[in-house]
């Protein structure tokens, strides 16, 4: 993984505390709404 340049950069958390997917400080919580909702979906 890179370093994080910016701190608005996000991080989709599994339930078991793994980091699932990382995204740009640009990238708005609306367009994180599919891989949430797999997420929490997922067993």
């Amino acid at each position: 993984m890179t370093a994080i340049k910016w701190n608005f950069t996000k991080f989709l958390i599994g339930r078991d505390g793994t980091v699932l997917k990382r995204y740009a400080p640009l990238d708005t919580p609306a367009s994180l709404t599919r891989d949430v909702e797999a997420a929490l979906a997922a067993a």
